[in-house]
């Protein structure tokens, strides 16, 4: 019996010693760089230019300096010359006095002209490494990389890794964007049902000339995120997506015509839209849509996609005057008219985009076509993403406005 507690009071000891005897091999929180983003350029011969982003949790600065490096309010960019991001991410430890660690990256920043080259080899990679987590968003930058970096300054958040967080809710706030993982990504590129896509991003101005230019309205259906050249406080401009046909930049769609997608593919949020007015063609009214969904069906015609879509929205009157008097019957039917034709136009707009010109389905219609095949082998050999771009559409849209929060009338 004592030698059964004695044996167990030593198993205890050698536990404990064990747990403690590692201790010296841990990083501390002092001991780390914290990457928040990293960006990608193409670099001098074929080679990449890497740019990371260090949060500086503790300091205004940072306490690393190095040639091609610039601080900000609450982090530093490190840049080195490179292959691949394994060799980049030794070359920034040879220089730190901390170790690189990658487990908060919020995002991946590419160059469109990086990624018109392909990003396929750097995804896989991505995959690969354990540091780098899934929900690491996919950013195509209209500008450099570099330069979305240096100029990313939070506004409201002063640690950085807080600040691109919050970037990403914009599609729950406005459906002008969606956030795109490295896993959504990654899961798209090894798809046979649909193409990838990702964040379109810039830096914009918020003391501008250009505010007119840059307005994130969506009275301007041609909208998307663009690069400033001006020199006054910048932030981070996300709007419309970036579209890829396998690994390559091939297009990209605006802040309308992604509102679009997000209703075809069922991915819909909520959004507040400026259409012109039915009454006046002068005005525009405003329209709060809080609920959106398409029903899509796809058949073979002549070996050919026919791709039908019948879209439902429900909407609230958000626009009001003294006078206004839009809730009566006739005119109720005359909005919901007018913004049938409307979204019905912009949304055959987009389909035909997303075919013809970029041949890419980033609707993921081939999810809807795969029935009509009895085997795997057929529908692999039926090469859905490249027959897409011979796809012909029938769209449907049935609105449905609410009269809720409105005077129905005024008078004066």
């Amino acid at each position: 019996m004592k030698a059964r507690k004695f044996l167990i009071l030593l198993l205890g000891i050698l536990i404990i010693l064990f747990s403690f005897s590692n201790s010296s091999s841990i990083n501390s929180i002092d001991e780390l760089a914290y990457v928040v983003a990293i960006g990608f350029d193409v670099g001098q011969n074929n080679d990449l230019t890497i740019s990371f982003q260090i949060n500086s949790p503790y300091s205004s600065g940072s306490e690393e300096s190095s040639e091609g490096s610039s601080s900000g309010s609450s982090s530093t960019i490190n840049t080195v010359e490179c292959n691949n991001l394994d060799i980049g991410i030794s070359l920034l430890n040879s220089y730190l006095s901390k170790k690189v660690n990658m487990t908060h990256c919020k995002y991946l920043i590419f160059s469109e002209e990086l990624a018109g080259q392909g990003i396929g080899e750097y995804i896989y990679s991505f995959k690969n490494n354990i540091e780098i987590r899934p929900t690491c968003n996919i950013l195509i930058s209209k500008c450099s990389a570099k330069y979305f970096l240096e100029n990313s300054k939070p506004v409201i958040d002063e640690v950085s890794v807080k600040y691109f967080g919050l970037e990403t809710s914009s599609k729950k706030n406005t459906s002008y964007t969606e956030p795109i993982t490295l896993k959504d990504f990654f899961c798209d590129l090894s798809d046979t049902f649909g193409s990838p896509y990702a964040i379109l991003g810039s830096i914009s101005g918020l003391e501008s000339n250009n505010v007119g230019d840059n307005s994130m309205t969506l009275n301007d259906n041609e909208y998307t995120a663009k690069e400033s050249d001006d020199n006054s406080q910048k932030n981070i401009e996300n709007l419309g997506l970036a579209v890829f046909k396998s690994d390559k930049l091939v297009g990209e769609i605006s802040g309308l015509e992604t509102i679009c997608h997000l209703i075809l593919s069922n991915n819909f949020d909520n959004a507040t839209v400026d259409i012109p007015s039915p009454f006046d063609d002068s005005n525009y009214i405003s329209l709060y849509i809080y609920k959106a969904n398409s029903k899509n069906t796809v058949e073979l015609v002549n070996d050919n996609p026919y791709i039908k879509c019948d879209v439902n929205l429900k909407m609230r009157l958000l626009t009001s005057s003294e006078h206004s008097n839009y809730m009566t019957d006739e005119n109720k039917a005359l909005i919901e008219d007018y913004v049938n034709s409307y979204f019905l136009a912009h949304i055959n707009d987009y389909l035909y985009k997303t075919s013809k010109e970029f041949n890419s389905d980033i609707c993921k219609f081939g999810k809807y076509a795969v029935s009509k095949f009895l085997t795997w082998n057929e529908w692999k050999n039926y090469d859905w993403l490249n027959k897409y771009q011979n796809a012909f559409f029938s769209a449907n849209v049935n609105s449905h406005l609410s009269s809720s929060y409105l005077l129905t009338e005024t008078k004066s």
